[in-house]
């Protein structure tokens, strides 16, 4: 999948429109006529040439870079004229009407998709919001990218599935940190020894789960809330999270991604640096 600037295309167009004009002109071989600005016969003057060159090495980048090979190659043809000393506005005219068919044929083959403003700076930003998650869970980069851009192309179970598998990392972080002993820690393991934590008796605490008791009692609450939001779409068989159902609207798939983000915020601002757990 390749970017697509649409200004490219209009760019490209009006030039081509003006120089295809040029190229139509009435070759009239009267001495007058040949001297006309813009005569087909005439030649390119240095700073039309030098111009042309910047702008079809450009094209020729993008016509590379988006495959379109047939356009390419007349980009490459119109290159080798405007490098001639002696090339003429109708030369390039006739090769530029070339190139606007090639474009056209070519263009009717692909599929163009137009991202909003808002998708677009969840798929080109995809890092804001998260800068300080990233750096604390590193582990996470891919998932929120996955998450973000997903989002960003509406396809929402994977934005749901890659969000869950976020939480998953920073449960996992905290499982160390409040020494689960289950082999498989995960959404799972931690949350059944946070629920077993919070339902002690005061007196049965440990004096490391009095002195963190109201983080632990906080994080259990946050924990059970997006288990019972996602309840009957996410499940965890065998320590994999599996997707129960594929109907995400957008509004419910991007709830559950800045739910996903507020609790990795919250385990930010109460866990140890990763150092000291």
């Amino acid at each position: 999948m390749k970017r697509i600037h649409p200004s490219f295309f209009m760019h490209l167009e009006k030039l081509l429109e003006t120089a295809s004009f040029k190229a139509q002109l009435p070759v009239n071989a009267s001495a007058r006529d040949q001297f006309t600005p813009g005569h087909p016969r005439e030649l390119m003057s240095k700073e039309y040439q030098d111009l042309w060159a910047v702008i079809l090495k450009v094209w020729e980048t993008d016509c590379r870079e988006l495959e379109l090979v047939a356009s390419l190659a007349t980009v490459q043809r119109m290159r080798e004229l405007v490098a001639k000393p002696t090339c003429e506005y109708g030369e390039v005219g006739t090769v530029a009407r070339e190139l606007d068919g090639r474009l056209n044929d070519e263009m009717k083959e692909r599929y163009c998709w137009a991202l909003s403003l808002k998708e677009a700076e969840y798929y080109e930003f995809w890092r804001k919001g998260w800068e300080l998650i990233i750096e604390r869970f590193p582990d996470t980069v891919s998932d929120i990218e996955e998450a973000q851009k997903c989002f960003a192309l509406s396809r929402y179970p994977a934005t749901v599935f890659h969000s869950v598998q976020v939480v998953e990392t920073g449960l996992i972080e905290l499982g160390t940190f409040i020494k689960v002993a289950d082999p498989k820690s995960g959404w799972t393991a931690v949350a059944n020894e946070l629920k077993k934590i919070v339902s002690k008796k005061r007196e049965d605490l440990t004096e490391f789960e009095r002195q963190h008791f109201q983080f632990l009692e906080q994080v259990q609450g946050t924990v059970e809330a997006l288990k019972n939001a996602w309840r009957n779409k996410v499940s965890h068989v065998q320590g994999k999270i599996l997707l129960m159902t594929k109907e995400f609207s957008p509004e419910v798939a991007e709830e559950i991604l800045f739910a996903s983000r507020s609790f990795m915020r919250g385990l930010i601002a109460a866990l140890p640096p990763k150092t000291q757990i």
